[in-house]
């Protein structure tokens, strides 16, 4: 679709009638090429889950009986299954041809829950107990813990409008190519009591502390491209109605090396990110520089990612004590109100 996608856009304006019909770029009244706008809204819908498919070291080693021993994880069971607030800010520059946008939501999160089973969790911070340092954490079946995250999700990049229609008196359509990178990132916290033990699991054997509370800063990015379409319905120098709908797409499948330092737990990665998202506003004059504005904004983002051990002879399988395999997905829809001016 991505290759396609650009040879279409160059048909449809070869197609398109001349004159006042079609208009290279996209045309823009002197005092509505930049917005600000704040938002309010929520989180919600929030599915995840984090499955061990495959250990290679049982295999090799003739133990294929414990890859029954393969844990699930899921956002149920930490108690994540409902909706929370989101803060967002948002600007946006136009030019006919090119346009700048920014997008920064606030998100915060806190849960409570009861331990279905064992936990066995890696911690991006240790606890101290009993004069050592631990670096995983056990949560006993039954126990009580909380989990909060306060993060934010930016969205930096840009369009390309290559051409705008008007298909009626007023009401004009300009496609978009996007462009531009995604970075989430934030502090989460974890809170299951006082350490009051330490056991041993895995192999080869990990020391795990019983109960604990940990913090940790986590954060990612990716780039991403993707294609959209703007209707703009009213007279220039009016009251305006516009709505966008847009898409966007990253797939990458090689080394996790580019997202860890740490080289001796390198495997191989499939990742797909999907977005979509849909924005109407109305644009009311205020006066000859400036514009109100008032809109509302749907998102669903959607990711899948497999991870997988790199290596294939099954000495170098022993050797490394490869982990399980792991697939994880995590899908998220946002609703969001906005306000601000265009100027």
């Amino acid at each position: 679709m991505n290759k396609t996608l650009p040879l279409l856009l160059l048909l449809s304006a070869a197609a398109a009638p001349g004159g006042d019909v079609l208009s290279w770029g996209r045309p823009l009244p002197a005092d509505r090429d930049a917005k600000w706008t704040v938002s309010y809204g929520t989180l919600a819908g929030i599915d995840g889950h984090v499955d061990e498919t495959f250990r290679a070291f049982y295999k090799a080693t003739g133990q294929d009986e414990k890859q029954a021993l393969a844990e699930s994880y899921s956002f149920s069971d930490f108690g994540v299954d409902g909706s929370y607030p989101a803060f967002g800010a948002h600007y946006e520059k136009q030019w006919p041809f090119f346009s700048f946008r920014f997008d920064l939501l606030w998100l915060s999160l806190e849960a409570d829950a009861t331990a279905r089973r064992d936990y066995y969790l890696g911690l991006g911070d240790e606890i101290s107990f009993g004069g050592r340092k631990y670096d995983h954490l056990m949560i006993s079946a039954g126990t009580d813990f909380s989990i909060e995250f306060d993060g934010v999700w930016a969205t930096l990049g840009g369009a390309f409008a290559p051409f705008t229609l008007d298909v009626a008196d007023a009401v004009r359509v300009t496609p978009e190519l996007d462009f531009g990178i995604v970075l989430i990132g934030g502090q989460y916290d974890i809170d299951a009591g006082k350490p009051h033990g330490t056991t041993v699991y895995q192999n080869p054997p990990v020391d795990f502390v019983v109960g604990g509370s940990s913090s940790s800063f986590i954060g990612a990015g990716a780039p991403m491209v993707g294609a959209g379409v703007e209707v703009r319905v009213g007279p220039e120098d009016w009251v305006q109605w516009v709505t966008r709908a847009n898409f966007g797409l990253f797939s990458y499948s090689g080394s996790t090396k580019p997202f860890s330092s740490s080289d001796h737990r390198e495997k191989d990665l499939d990742l797909d990110f999907f977005s979509l998202s849909l924005d109407t506003s109305v644009i009311l004059p205020m006066n000859d520089a400036t514009c109100f504005t008032v809109g509302l904004r749907f998102e669903y983002m959607d990711l899948d990612a497999e991870i997988k051990s790199k290596e294939r002879d099954a000495a170098a399988v022993v050797a490394a004590r490869e982990r399980f395999d792991k697939s994880a997905d995590f899908s998220a829809f946002t609703a969001m109100v906005y306000a601000g001016v265009t100027f």
